[in-house]
């Protein structure tokens, strides 16, 4: 009798230690609850994933048993961060709070396979979408994006093997794309703008390694390029210009350091180069003139603080100077010749108001200033027109030749 007593306390002490030990294993798993409808099919079921003892995952079932919704809350705030729906078991949409917030932001739409098709995103949190992004096997072809938020597409990107290829922007808000920019394996290679917004292209740069190296301009909108101009290490080195729009260039500028150093220019339009300007700072302090289109500049003049200073001229076409004027304060003081032309100056005048005022013979001297010998234009043009500074600290130039016609 007393074994019998003794048996049924131990099952009773037993019992409770199995029980408190499920208790408190359960209390290390996660805890799910099923609900069924009247004829005992599942139309619910939730989880507590992490043990906390509040639910984070909600799935829904249709009458056929299958998936048709789950729910769940990342951050366990108790509200629901992602939303998955499905149909005939497959996921078709995902709706997704990504600041955690309760507030759907992104929706993600997939195909019969499984693939990512679309996903749209709101970044203003106005619960409507602003960007678009269109998959193909589950790679990135087109993202579409409304930046402004006034409901139209203002960026347009491409891609190709899920690198940017092209991107189509709306700069103005008017709805009409006028910026393209081309890539190459993820690099930009070209850009094209329509500045004037008449639907027509009229500024086109060029890239090298991601930095600008060339830009074209069509500045007056007949379709044809008016100026180019050429960079180096972000640095503009050159331009060019058809400034009366006659398809010719007319105008080439050098830059150093970024400050205009050279300047040639076509002055008569008759499509030959006759004047040449040298600055220093961006000041001019020489200018050359070929006066009588033979050729070669015949014609120099210096500067001072931008002030003409003095004149030396080749009268006879040999390219020496035979002839100097110095000039004060703007006005022509006094003119040395060289009227054998050897050299040597061997008469001189004097003028005030603009006017001779004294003539003196000279024994033949030697000139104040050394005398250059002037250069054909064509030398000056190679020169001016494409010295691009070098990239790794060797003192070279490369000679680009220079169009004659602008041809688009």
């Amino acid at each position: 009798m007393k074994q019998n007593v003794l048996k049924k306390e131990y099952c009773l002490l037993a019992l409770l230690v199995g029980f408190f030990w499920h208790d408190l294993a359960s209390a290390q798993r996660p805890i799910a609850s099923f609900f069924y409808d009247e004829q005992g099919y599942i139309i619910r079921q939730e989880r507590d994933t992490n043990g906390d003892g509040k639910m984070d995952m909600w799935i829904y079932y249709d009458k056929e048993g299958k998936i048709e919704r789950v729910e769940k809350d990342e951050n366990f705030d108790g509200k629901p961060d992602i939303s998955l729906f499905y149909e005939e078991g497959k996921l078709k949409r995902q709706e997704v709070s990504s600041k955690r917030d309760g507030r759907i932001d992104a929706w993600y739409f997939f195909n019969a396979r499984g693939e990512i098709e679309r996903k749209e995103q709101d970044t203003n949190g106005d619960g409507k979408a602003d960007i678009w992004l269109i998959y193909q096997s589950n790679q990135l072809v087109l993202s579409e994006e409304d930046r402004n938020f006034d409901g139209r597409v203002d960026r347009v990107v491409h891609f190709q093997e899920g690198k940017m290829s092209r991107v189509e922007e709306d700069t103005n808000g008017d709805g009409k794309m006028d910026s393209f920019s081309y890539f190459q394996n993820g690099q930009l290679t070209k850009k094209e703008i329509d500045r004037k917004h008449n639907g027509k292209i009229d500024l086109w740069g060029y890239y090298q390694d991601g930095r600008l190296v060339r830009q074209e301009e069509d500045l007056n909108g007949d379709g044809k390029l008016d100026r180019i101009l050429y960079f180096q290490d972000d640095q503009l080195v050159r331009r060019e210009e058809d400034s009366r729009a006659k398809g010719r260039i007319d105008l080439i500028e050098s830059f150093d350091q970024g400050k205009l150093a050279k300047r040639l220019i076509d002055n008569r339009g008759n499509g030959k180069f006759d004047s040449l300007y040298i600055f220093k700072d961006s000041k001019i302090v020489r200018e050359e003139r070929d006066t009588d289109s033979d050729g070669f500049f015949d014609l120099r003049i210096f500067y001072e603080n931008e002030q003409v200073v003095r004149h030396e001229a080749d009268t006879n076409g040999d390219r020496r100077v035979d002839v100097w004027v110095t000039f004060k304060d703007g006005q022509k003081v006094m003119q040395e010749e060289d009227s054998n032309y050897n050299g040597k100056i061997d008469a001189r005048y004097y003028f005030k108001d603009g006017q001779v005022v004294r003539q003196e013979p000279v024994a033949e001297v030697e000139p104040k200033w050394p005398a250059l010998l002037f250069l054909s234009v064509q030398e000056e043009l190679i020169n001016v027109s494409a010295v691009i500074p070098p990239r790794q600290g060797k003192e070279e130039k490369m000679i680009v030749p220079l169009p004659t016609t602008i041809l688009r």
